[in-house]
């Protein structure tokens, strides 16, 4: 591949953004306008920047890698995503937007009557998704080494300018941003896949029927699907663009749609890589599975410029997670905070995380498990706040302390058996017990009166 065709693609491209980001850094009123774009989407926006979201960094060069690794098995990963999109759009989305919040924390305050609990969400929330955009920043680092290019001058000039235009211009800018990026990663994807076709169709063929003889473990399987799945009911980034909808019809139809292309375009990696382990290509240590397959197949330039879109790609993730995450520290833990002090917790929180990301290396294993923790404690009290609009607090704590029971002893005594089940079972039993305590205190309330 041509570094320079690269460089040329990637900062043209993120260059553009900057423009686009912009123009949407004046006029800024208030927070809502800043982290809601004023609730006021329309269908096809909604829909793109719900599919630049999930597709990141784990379900691009994550998914190539583990199917050079596990064959076809690996579209359980990318499948979850599409499946949480669905399940949003079966009206709970819809329903979501009802609720006269800004963030999936404030549900906690608003539904169970309880600030510490909402704080406390919203810890959680922060932490898995700031663990996520580690993951994003670690795969467009490891990407970039794989090219040949260990510049951490580039790597750092590449994301302080996707952090500019995020802080500038807040989730206006993001849905912007998200709607170029992600145009431009599903053309060059699609355009990548057919070209693969067109130039071996026996390879095309063998990779379509390859069974791997791997014996899956279970328990990936279930991190692969329903983590996935599962965490984009909950989490802060889904959440607050069905917030910023301008109606519930238009969550239904973009998140549908949105589930669709992500599975379809999701699975071009994944074919990547079995493909790879077809033809025998070795991959070199540290390289990307998807380009070197690329890159034996085509020309120079095509492969700059589906380098440039795999990066793309983890950004429009990237980007949303930052605001995500500056969303949950601004509305939830602080009282009437400026657009200004939110730019600025969004300017610290992502350059942070630049530096942070030089401590971490797995890609795939972090999402699952920033998955993991915050569908353990939260999935049962939101669902349950979700459909019934009024709970009790003690069943709210319940679940939580039931659902960080697990995922931490878990990890101390593991079991023969998919732990994310039991940590929603065990999550599941502290609801009700905190339910049936609250009963049992209301009875006791109104039979002494």
């Amino acid at each position: 591949m041509n570094l320079l065709y690269f460089i040329i693609a990637l900062f043209s491209l993120q260059g553009l953004c900057l423009y686009i980001g912009s123009r949407y850094a004046s006029g800024l009123k208030d927070n809502e306008d800043y982290f809601l774009a004023s609730r006021s989407l329309k269908f096809f926006p909604l829909m793109m920047t719900f599919v630049a979201t999930q597709v990141g960094g784990g379900l691009v060069l994550g998914s190539a890698e583990e199917a050079y690794r596990y064959g076809w098995w690996v579209l359980f990963y990318p499948m979850g995503a599409a499946l949480g999109l669905f399940f949003l759009s079966l009206g709970i989305g819809a329903r979501m937007s009802t609720f006269n919040v800004s963030t999936v924390a404030q549900l906690f305050e608003t539904v169970y009557g309880s600030v510490t609990l909402k704080k406390f969400a919203s810890a959680l929330s922060i932490l898995s998704l700031y663990m996520i955009f580690i993951g994003q920043l670690i795969a467009s680092q490891k990407f970039l080494i794989s090219l040949g290019l260990d510049s951490q001058f580039i790597f750092i000039a590449f994301w302080l300018i996707v952090i500019v235009y995020t802080v500038m211009g807040g989730l206006k800018a993001v849905v912007a941003t998200d709607v170029v990026q992600a145009l431009f990663f599903l053309v060059v994807f699609a355009l990548a896949f057919f070209f693969a076709v067109w130039i071996d169709d026996y390879s095309f063929k063998e990779s379509i029927s390859y069974q791997t003889s791997f014996n899956l473990d279970i328990a990936k399987v279930t991190g692969w699907l329903f983590m996935p799945m599962l965490f984009m009911l909950i989490e802060q980034d889904m959440a607050q663009r069905c917030f910023a909808a301008r109606s519930g019809k238009i969550i239904t139809m973009a998140t549908f749609v949105a589930g669709i292309i992500t599975l379809i375009i999701c699975s071009i990696p994944v074919f990547f890589g079995v493909l790879a382990k077809v033809e025998g290509i070795e991959i070199r240590p540290g390289s990307s599975v998807m380009m070197e397959m690329i890159q034996s197949l085509s020309s120079p330039l095509l492969s700059a410029i589906v380098g440039s879109a795999i990066l793309a790609a983890v950004v429009s993730t990237a980007d949303s997670l930052i605001n995500a995450v500056s969303s949950n520290i601004a509305q939830d833990f602080l009282k009437n905070a400026s657009v200004k002090t939110s730019q600025i917790i969004t300017a610290v929180i992502a350059v942070a995380g630049i530096f942070i990301s030089y401590f971490f290396s797995n890609i795939v294993d972090i999402l699952i498990q920033s998955y993991e923790l915050s569908v353990s404690c939260l999935l049962i009290p939101v669902a349950f706040a979700v459909i019934t609009r009024k709970g009790p607090k003690f069943a709210a704590i319940g679940a939580i302390i039931g659902g960080l029971t697990g995922f931490i002893g878990l990890r101390a005594y593991p079991l023969d058996f998919p732990r994310e089940l039991i940590n929603l079972s065990l999550s599941s039993i502290g609801f009700l017990m905190g339910y049936l305590l609250d009963y049992r205190n209301g009875v006791q309330n109104s039979t002494s009166r």
